[in-house]
């Protein structure tokens, strides 16, 4: 059994169609087929059944050995990063994802690692927790962070320090005050951060009006944090944001206003792997945090 011929079923698994397999493999269908069959042969058994309509399904031995592949190609590859970076042969890369509401903790501490790989390159991924998690799993990010634990077992979590959520509001608004209570911002018009792939932030927000009884005055849905900030800065309403969001954001336009008895606040999780080689980089990157 050779390499290849793992790294040859996992994308025909990821497909589930020999001649489109094929196509980006950029080889031709014949000698791939030929290949798989020769892998079923060694292992004696099928790892895929064709349905009516001659698409593959995995058999339930494909499942499993689809992922003992998966764990096989990953760990030769990181030992191979592991051992060119012992002589220094390659160039670092970084691969992060995060959260909406973690990209801006994620951003700054980016800047840092650049200065001190300036012949870094980066992957980020934006996205909600449960894909970050299966991202993780599969060795595709070094690592994660988000607003929730993500369940893959092999991982090490730290807590950071928590980002408390504050009101931005257009300064031409002319808000006198530095603080605001949660009923008062139910009567501003409301620019809510509202991602299609994290809604639990945006829920417990919605849950404090509930829990206060007062039916908030939204204006705006925004899956976007920088539409977001555009919004309140051309004066068409308010925002419920973490503070770290507006780090990275010109306050020309905005004012920030404290939550009284503020509810709102969230504790970044940084999550990496502890089954597999952590690249050089990732490791200093975890160090800034």
């Amino acid at each position: 059994m050779e390499l290849r011929q793992l790294h040859y079923f996992i994308v025909i698994a990821e497909e589930l169609n020999v001649t489109k397999a094929a196509k980006r493999l950029h080889m031709a269908q014949p000698p791939l087929s030929r290949q798989l069959k020769q892998l079923e042969n060694e292992l004696g058994l099928l790892l895929f059944e064709r349905n009516n309509n001659k698409r593959l399904l995995l058999t339930v031995e494909g499942e499993l050995f689809l992922k003992r592949a998966k764990d096989i190609v990953q760990r030769v590859e990181k030992s191979v990063l592991e051992v060119q970076e012992c002589k220094n042969v390659t160039n670092e890369k970084l691969e992060v994802g995060c959260t909406i509401y973690c990209a801006s903790t994620v951003l700054d501490k980016l800047t840092l690692i650049q200065k001190q790989y300036p012949n870094s390159t980066f992957n980020i991924y934006e996205n909600e927790p449960a894909h970050l998690n299966e991202l993780l799993t599969e060795g595709k990010i070094d690592v994660a962070v988000t607003t929730t634990d993500l369940p893959y077992q092999h991982v090490k979590t730290k807590t950071l320090a928590p980002d408390i959520f504050v009101v931005a509001v257009p300064k031409e608004s002319g808000y006198a005050e530095e603080k605001i209570s949660v009923a008062e911002i139910a009567s501003l018009p409301l620019i809510l951060l509202r991602s299609n792939r994290e809604i639990s932030i945006y829920n417990r927000i919605i849950k404090e009006f509930e829990k206060m009884d007062i039916t908030p005055n939204i204006l705006c849905e925004c899956h976007d944090s920088a539409m977001l900030l555009n919004l309140v800065c051309r004066g068409l309403g308010a925002a419920i944001v973490p503070y770290s969001m507006l780090s990275s954001f010109s306050l020309e336009h905005i004012k920030i206003l404290n939550i009284e008895d503020n509810p709102f606040v969230i504790e970044p999780l940084v999550t990496w792997r502890t089954d597999s080689y952590l690249p050089k980089i990732a490791q200093e990157f975890l160090k800034l945090f």
